[in-house]
């Protein structure tokens, strides 16, 4: 479907299945993160699935087109990104199976069997904050804290339910504490090095509501080799040939 592109905004080639989404200059950019937790997510056909902090709405295609849930509820708090949302469902035929919902994740009520988040990761006082609003939401906790995403994820999902999550490895003990409080088993942690050797800067996260407390710790997943390349798995999930 042709849709509108407005002043600043283009179209970038997902490498999936002919997927394309529309991102703006001025507004903050999805990272190779967005991708990886696409991917480490399992398979959700006939699931019902909602995505919090949907940003541009990356993840909500990626999951469409790799993990064929019967539905997507993309929950994002900014107007002008539910906007770009939208058009980038449209552009790619997905009206039917994602629907873009503007409101804070705080409030949102619905059901669901699978819940994605990749929130923002610095805590409100921490670090330089961006002087534009928009993209400082993005990546500092100022609406919404890591510990409203787990309570969130926790109140939406049904029983057995799956929450899947990308942070920064610095606040793992942090994520399995509050997932703990929440009746979030933690069931499964992939930790991402930059490289061989690197300590791990980012975690991948899979929970279980109300599920046993047994969880798996991934061998880490490196994305570039020693010669600086990137690994196979790095590929395969970045859809690099």
């Amino acid at each position: 479907m042709q849709v509108p592109l407005y002043p600043h905004e283009k179209t970038e080639d997902l490498q999936c299945k002919g997927l394309r989404l529309i991102q703006s200059s001025r507004e903050y950019r999805f990272t190779t993160d967005a991708v990886l937790l696409a991917n480490f997510c399992r398979d959700m056909t006939g699931k019902k699935c909602v995505e919090l902090c949907a940003g541009s709405g990356v993840i909500s295609l990626l999951l469409a087109a790799k993990k064929r849930p019967s539905h997507i509820t993309a929950v994002e708090l900014q107007p002008q990104l539910c906007d770009m949302m939208r058009r980038s469902v449209a552009l790619n035929d997905l009206q039917e199976v994602i629907d873009v919902v503007c409101e804070d994740v705080k409030n949102f009520r619905a059901q669901a069997d699978v819940v994605v988040c990749n929130p923002p990761y610095r805590k409100a006082d921490s670090g330089e904050r961006q002087r534009a609003h928009n993209i400082a939401l993005c990546r500092h906790e100022i609406c919404l804290t890591l510990s409203d995403v787990v309570e969130c994820a926790a109140r939406l999902l049904n029983n057995k339910g799956s929450f899947y999550l990308v942070h920064q490895s610095s606040r793992l003990a942090e994520i399995v504490t509050l997932c703990n409080q929440s009746l979030l088993a933690v069931k499964e942690i992939l930790p991402v090095c930059p490289s061989p050797g690197k300590n791990p800067n980012l975690v991948l996260i899979h929970a279980q509501k109300q599920g046993r407390s047994d969880c798996v710790l991934r061998f880490p997943l490196s994305v570039t080799d020693e010669n600086g390349q990137y690994t196979p798995q790095a590929k395969a999930w970045y859809g690099i040939r």
